[in-house]
Parts: C-alpha cells; sequence; structure tokens
C-alpha cells in the first residue's frame, strides 16, 4: 500500500498535469495520466473529486473507467481529428507554400534533431506537420526522435506518432512515401512484422519507387525471408537505388543478387 501522505502527493501531481493537459487538448496524454490512476490503485471515491471537475458532465463516473479498460485492454491509440490547414506535401501548388514554412521552421539544425529554431526541436517540427501532415522530411525526422527518445510521444509533443500517420494518410492516401517512412520505423524499432505490412502497402502505392522497394527488402531480410528480400533488392537496384547496404547483407547471408 501507498502511504495516504503518498498518495495525496501523488494525486495533486497527476491533477495539476491532467488540467494542463486537457487545456491544451493532449487528449491521449490526459488519458494515459487516468490510467495511472488506476495503476496506483486509486480510482476509487477520489476519483470524483479529482477527475469529474475537469471531464466533461456528459463522461460519467461510470464511462471513464470503461473507456480506460477498453484503451487498456487493447492498448489503443485515440487520435482526434485533423483541423490543420492541410497542405499536401506531394502537391505542387501547395510546396510554394510549404517552402516558405520551411525557411523558418524546418532548418538543418531541425531536420538533424539538433536544436529548435523558433522553440523546442519538437515544436517546429510538429508546426511542419500541422501545416503539412505528409511532409516528408519533418515525418522522417519526427520518427527519429521518437525512436531516440524510446516512446510514440516525445517530450512536449502534442500527438502521438500514430496519429501523425494517420493524418498523413488522410491528407493524401496515394502518398507511398507516407508508409515507406512508417514502415522503415517499424523496422528501426524491431518490428519488422509491422514494418513489412506498411512498406507492402507502399509497394502497391508505388511498385517501382527504389526508395520502396530498398526498404522492404530490408524488412523481409531482417525476416529471415532472403529470397523474397532478393527480389525487392534487385528491383531497388535496378530502380537505381544508390546505396549498397541491402546487396552486401543479402551477398553475405548466400543470396547474391547476381543469381
Amino acid at each position: 500500500m501507498i502511504p495516504q501522505l503518498a498518495q495525496s502527493a501523488i494525486l495533486a501531481v497527476i491533477k495539476h498535469h491532467l488540467i494542463d493537459m486537457i487545456e491544451r487538448s493532449e487528449k491521449v496524454r490526459a488519458l494515459n495520466c487516468l490510467t495511472i490512476l488506476v495503476l496506483f490503485g486509486l480510482f476509487q471515491n477520489k476519483t470524483k473529486a479529482y477527475c469529474q471537475p475537469i471531464v466533461p458532465s456528459a463522461f460519467s463516473l461510470f464511462l471513464i473507467p470503461s473507456l480506460l479498460l477498453f484503451s487498456v485492454t487493447v492498448n489503443a491509440v485515440v487520435c482526434p481529428e485533423y483541423t490543420g490547414r492541410g497542405k499536401d506535401y506531394t502537391n505542387p501548388n501547395d510546396r510554394a507554400h510549404i517552402t516558405g514554412v520551411e525557411k523558418v521552421h524546418f532548418t538543418e539544425d531541425v531536420r538533424l534533431l539538433r536544436k529548435g529554431s523558433t522553440g523546442y526541436l519538437i515544436q517546429d517540427i510538429e508546426f511542419m506537420l500541422n501545416l503539412s501532415p505528409n511532409h516528408h522530411q519533418a515525418l522522417d525526422s519526427l520518427t527519429r526522435l521518437a525512436l531516440r527518445e524510446g516512446t510514440t510521444l516525445p517530450r512536449l509533443a502534442s500527438i502521438n506518432l500514430e496519429c501523425r500517420f494517420l493524418w498523413a494518410e488522410q491528407i493524401q492516401p496515394r502518398d507511398a512515401m507516407v508508409p515507406v517512412i512508417q514502415g522503415a520505423y517499424y523496422y528501426r524499432a524491431g518490428k519488422p512484422d509491422e514494418a513489412k505490412k506498411y512498406l507492402e502497402k507502399a509497394a502497391k502505392l508505388a511498385p517501382e519507387n527504389p526508395e520502396v522497394n530498398y526498404n522492404l527488402g530490408l524488412a523481409l531480410y531482417k525476416m529471415e525471408d532472403y529470397e523474397n528480400a532478393r527480389i525487392y533488392a534487385r528491383k531497388a537496384y535496378k530502380g537505381g537505388y544508390p546505396l549498397p547496404g541491402l546487396r552486401n547483407m543479402l551477398k553475405r547471408a548466400g543470396y547474391p543478387l547476381s543469381e
């Protein structure tokens, strides 16, 4: 059991952050904070006192634990509706506006995750993605930041990485680079099955894209499906992909591309 004094201190801190999160519409973090209450075994009589004032009245004390139980059970990510300006990174008509914003918010330091340009690093990355959800370089930078911090919700981020992928797809469902970036993220995160799923989706959207074929080949190699990895590697190099990594890996595994 947690001592009474410690419980009160924990609740006070959680309540403070929960109010702040809800005011900033960080619904995912607010939900996670409520989950902490459950994990601490404090989600009983004190819930009403601490949660009801900051939870819309439509959410009864019965609905809150039900939603939490669902979230914890299926590990769901609740994504709010995208309400930004919706510039499509692949649309030439939008690129002039995007390029102008890049000069301020997506500098080389931001792209390489060295430091922010106008504030915190995550703020500049999110500014670009709020403007253009399928901004390829900004989305890739966010995945690398998530990997660096070991979480899909990097420090000070307003929205989960999974929601960023969803918004990017909604802006332009035919943009093959979005599932490429998503697949590459899962590959680097050590989840080759998930990587394969998104890279195969990208391959259907852009079957001749060397970037798509190379990354799909990498995922298949990681899964030890060397024969199919070789098929996509050949397609990638035939399309002019410059990096020799996959070629060398397959050769060492006994699947040279020359055969």
